[in-house]
């Protein structure tokens, strides 16, 4: 069964690598029950290398993408009055300009339209964004993370879209300013990413991908959700493949 031997960490969650056809690297955080391959860097020895890459990669912008944050097809979910730091995405940067220019809002990159970050949504602040229509979605956001984002140093970042009830999509959610290419690697590393390699894909124009339809691969769960939205028990493939 897939769920026998999942090499976890400390938990259920664990995280893995891909290289796409270009030779750019991505790291996939699986939450409790992403699925992850069979091959190239997983679980503990991922977790490792994720210390590695921060350690000895320099540092890049940050490009933040508003697509990723839910399935394929979903609407972003309702925002509502927080009290710590979100990631809104907007339209445009009338409803949060005056936030901006006090300190309370700061402008990041996204990989499209606008972004920031605000250390807490208050009720005036979520009426001007309702008001305005500006808002595109939104996410949490932990400033104290930001270093420690693969994204940082040049790694494409994707996090698993479903609860714990099924392996979902991965949403692409951070994007590196400047993309590492897996043969700036040491060659130990680059050989066993190498392992996990997409050839038809481009982590530049791929906002969601499902593991279970490029590999083999283990999960806590029995079952995956495709792109297509159709689940399937693991060892079955989606037509075209």
């Amino acid at each position: 069964m897939p769920r026998e031997d999942f090499p976890a960490a400390h938990s259920m969650d664990s995280a893995w690598f891909a290289v796409d056809r270009d030779g750019f690297v991505a790291y996939f955080y699986t939450g409790e029950a992403g699925a992850m391959p069979r091959v190239g860097y997983t679980g503990e020895e991922a977790f490792e290398l994720q210390g590695i890459l921060i350690r000895d990669l320099p540092t890049t912008d940050i490009l933040y993408d508003p697509r990723g944050r839910v399935l394929p097809g979903q609407p972003s979910m309702p925002l509502d009055l927080r009290d710590y730091s979100t990631l809104l995405f907007l339209s445009h940067l009338g409803p949060v300009q005056s936030d901006i220019e006090a300190g309370r809002a700061t402008a990041v990159r996204a990989t499209e339209g606008y972004a920031v970050t605000v250390r807490r949504v208050t009720a005036e602040l979520f009426r001007r964004l309702t008001d305005s229509g500006a808002l595109v979605g939104w996410d949490y956001h932990f400033d104290e993370s930001e270093n420690s984002f693969l994204a940082r140093h040049g790694l494409y970042e994707y996090g698993h879209l479903c609860e714990n009830w099924v392996s979902g999509p991965y949403g692409r959610k951070r994007v590196p300013g400047v993309p590492v290419h897996v043969d700036q690697l040491k060659p130990n590393i680059r050989t066993n990413l190498k392992q996990a390699h997409l050839p038809n894909l481009r982590f530049a124009d791929t906002n969601y991908l499902q593991p279970a339809e490029h590999w083999d691969c283990a999960s806590h769960e029995e079952h995956w959700l495709g792109l297509d939205g159709v689940t399937r028990e693991f060892g079955e493939r989606s037509e075209g493949e």
